[in-house]
């Protein structure tokens, strides 16, 4: 592939992720019922509104959670991989392999984001305790807190120190590793041909 393609892959990819960010948080800001008010939320809502109101004219709600935005994320996700598979001159995949592999990018791009909010509050809480009034450090508690607390209870503090970020990240990376990398591998692993 040339150096004009990979640029162009790289573009890509990197707008497409943006936007799956975007969408994504924003998901899993509805579903912990974050602070609708906050100014980071309402970031998030104001940049995905164009792209969910119109899903949403046709695609309802079902059991508190948004389908819209599942269906937005499995779309943006599903073209940003056809994109970079023509732009690198790979063949593409049968349309389930396309949304296996694209709920394993999605499933990394959720754990991901858990990753960086826990990050954000450990380093605020060695950096300045105090900065937890931030609009930042609220957002990253709201959406951590169903996977913290049940952890706190599990690891209670030890001398002052908080144990359970490290045991969330270990949870997270076996996400990676053990659910999102083998459905994202899965179409390109070659197929067993008998004899």
């Amino acid at each position: 592939m040339g150096y004009l393609l990979q640029f162009t892959n790289l573009v890509v990819q990197i707008l497409f992720g943006i936007l799956i960010f975007f969408v994504l948080a924003r998901f899993i800001l509805q579903l912990v019922r974050a602070d609708f008010y906050n100014p980071i939320s309402q970031m998030f809502i104001k940049v995905t509104n164009p792209m969910l109101k119109p899903l949403r004219t046709f695609i309802p709600g079902f059991l508190g959670l948004d389908v819209a935005a599942i269906v937005l994320l499995l779309i943006l996700q599903c073209t940003e991989l056809v994109l970079t598979h023509l732009i690198a001159g790979y063949g593409l995949h049968n349309p389930i392999m396309f949304s296996i592999e694209a709920i394993g990018l999605l499933i990394q791009h959720a754990a991901q984001l858990y990753m960086i909010c826990i990050i954000v509050i450990v380093v605020m809480s060695w950096v300045n305790p105090g900065a937890f009034q931030h609009p930042l450090a609220q957002i990253a508690m709201q959406i951590t807190n169903p996977l913290m607390q049940p952890l706190r209870k599990m690891l209670p503090t030890q001398s002052g120190i908080d144990f359970s970020p490290i045991l969330a990240l270990i949870i997270i990376f076996a996400v990676m590793f053990l659910v999102a990398a083998p459905l994202i591998d899965l179409p390109h692993t070659p197929t067993f041909k008998g004899p």
